[in-house]
């Protein structure tokens, strides 16, 4: 009658290692997934307040303001008078949580006039540029006057 034979303590460690291994190389994969999807959506949701700010400047007739601040990762949206439209978070208590953001016009602030224009911060520039970033993933959101944008990865 011959025994049965179990694995080595040996095999058993060099199974482990390779498990070890994947599942290390899979979390990397993950969280780069998850950077990626993070500013991507951020600049989504940038897209969509952008035309919030544009449809309550033209609906009102009065200037609307999306102020940026890059410190607090956030935003802004508010009537010139001050009442707030909506306030955007990027925190790491966010739903959506970044690493950096910007908005590459003058002062950090858009503002639409009462026909829905927007003043690219007197910079004489045809597009505005808004830059979301979650570790080493970054998403540009350029615009134009209009409040037409386009959403480019780098």
């Amino acid at each position: 009658m011959e025994g049965n034979r179990g694995f080595s303590v040996v095999e058993i460690l060099v199974v482990l290692l390779l498990i070890a291994i994947l599942l290390s190389w899979a979390a990397g994969a993950f969280n780069g997934y998850q950077q990626r999807v993070a500013a991507r959506r951020a600049a989504e949701v940038f897209v969509q307040d952008l035309n919030v700010t544009k449809t309550e400047a033209s609906r009102s007739r009065r200037v609307t303001v999306l102020d940026f601040d890059e410190g607090g990762l956030g935003y802004v949206v508010r009537m010139e008078s001050g009442d707030t439209i909506l306030r955007r978070s990027y925190d790491d208590q966010a739903e959506i949580p970044l690493t950096f953001l910007d908005l590459q016009t003058a002062g950090d602030t858009l503002a639409f006039d009462r026909q829905g224009q927007a003043d690219l911060g007197g910079t004489g520039a045809a597009l505005g540029r808004a830059v979301f970033s979650r570790g080493n993933t970054s998403f540009t959101v350029s615009f134009n006057s209009m409040g037409v944008a386009r959403i480019e990865g780098t």
